[in-house]
């Protein structure tokens, strides 16, 4: 029963949104076991459901993790960023922090947590082309949750994510999702731009990697980012 329900946690954390029929194929289980698992989970308020109206037939429920499923599901990537978080603290210094505003360290200690991501996956990255090294860092990424897929969307590379791993954090403070798109970059040695964010309320977290013209150059995107090299930390080849 307990894998039956983390399995449905991780799809609806993954994927958005599902209908019983779709965890049923997703999981291997017959749609009245998941029916019987979705009303539990639902007054335990780790789900929320709600009607979708159909042009033909009777309307279908939907369920989606509510804030504290979310959260269930965060609670491992929370650990992780608390591990990050203070060896960045420990190590900022005077200089660094005299005279700023929180705001500005919380942004310099969030950099420290992605060179720390991209230190930690950059033995993984073995590829010489963009295109090798984008899907290294889409697998590499994966067990951070940061990334789940790639596309390949002709000029460019298009990365996405469903399952924020920090969503209430997030929506307070964009600086984890800075790092986030920071730690992609310096894995990459590319620019890479984020277009959308779960925490914005977006259904996904989605990147932008241009492709390279014929003379090198990178293809142009409204308003890419630039890869900024850190002290102590290059990008990856």
């Amino acid at each position: 029963m307990e894998r039956t329900r983390d399995e449905v946690v991780r799809i609806l954390h993954e994927r958005g949104e599902r209908s019983v029929g779709e965890l049923a194929e997703d999981i291997g289980v017959s749609p009245g076991s998941i029916r019987r698992h979705m009303d539990l989970m639902v007054a335990d308020g780790l789900v929320t459901s709600h009607l979708v109206r159909q042009s033909r037939g009777r309307p279908t429920t939907r369920y989606a993790l509510s804030e504290a499923g979310e959260e269930q599901t965060s609670s491992n990537h929370y650990q992780k960023l608390l591990g990050r978080l203070s060896p960045a603290l420990a190590n900022l210094s005077v200089e660094e922090i005299g005279g700023q505003d929180g705001r500005t360290v919380l942004d310099r200690l969030f950099d420290r947590v992605a060179e720390s991501v991209a230190r930690e996956h950059s033995s993984e990255i073995r590829g010489e082309s963009l295109h090798q090294r984008v899907y290294e860092v889409t697998i590499a990424l994966s067990n951070e949750g940061i990334l789940q897929e790639v596309e390949d969307a002709g000029d460019f590379f298009r990365l996405r994510n469903t399952g924020c791993p920090y969503r209430t954090t997030a929506s307070e403070n964009h600086a984890c999702c800075a790092a986030d798109r920071r730690a992609i970059e310096l894995l990459l040695g590319a620019p890479v731009e984020q277009i959308t964010t779960v925490a914005g309320g977006a259904a996904a977290c989605e990147y932008l990697v241009a492709k390279q013209q014929d003379d090198g150059r990178p293809m142009v995107a409204s308003g890419l980012l630039p890869v900024v090299e850190q002290k102590g930390m290059a990008p990856a080849r």
